[in-house]
């Protein structure tokens, strides 16, 4: 039994280790420099999966950060979450789309023009959702 409750206490403490790892900050500038760079490219060669899935890949490694260290990427998160919302919208995932540029707003993203103008956004003008989004964004 002792053999049993060592072997759980081992097992769980490797699970919380590879659940939320360590993330070394100053590489994860430059991570996300290259993420939503490469998230862009996928999105004006109009590779949106491509995109999508980039962008995944960032956000499960960005929430593992503190909330002090969010904080500090909140433009970069803005940024890649509007590149989330046109990615979603040419998928034809509109719901996700509206929550994305919604969470974009939500966290600072500010070029209304671009997003009243975005061809990648054309889909989500129809919805009344989508003209409160952007009349949320602060210029």
């Amino acid at each position: 039994m002792k053999k049993l409750s060592l072997l759980i206490a081992v097992g769980s403490l490797c699970l919380l280790s590879i659940a939320k790892p360590a993330i070394n900050v100053s590489q994860f500038e430059t991570y996300s420099q290259q993420m939503q760079v490469l998230s862009s490219k996928y999105i004006t060669s109009k590779q949106f999966v491509n995109a999508n899935k980039t962008i995944e890949v960032w956000l499960n490694t960005y929430n593992t950060l503190s909330d002090k260290d969010k904080a500090n990427y909140a433009p970069v998160y803005a940024t890649l979450m509007y590149n989330h919302a046109c990615a979603l919208t040419q998928t034809n995932d509109k719901f996700q789309a509206l929550k994305a540029l919604k969470e974009a707003v939500k966290a600072g993203y500010s070029n209304k023009t671009q997003a009243e103008t975005d061809p990648n956004l054309d889909a989500l003008r129809a919805y009344d959702e989508f003209e409160k989004i952007v009349n949320a964004i602060k210029s």
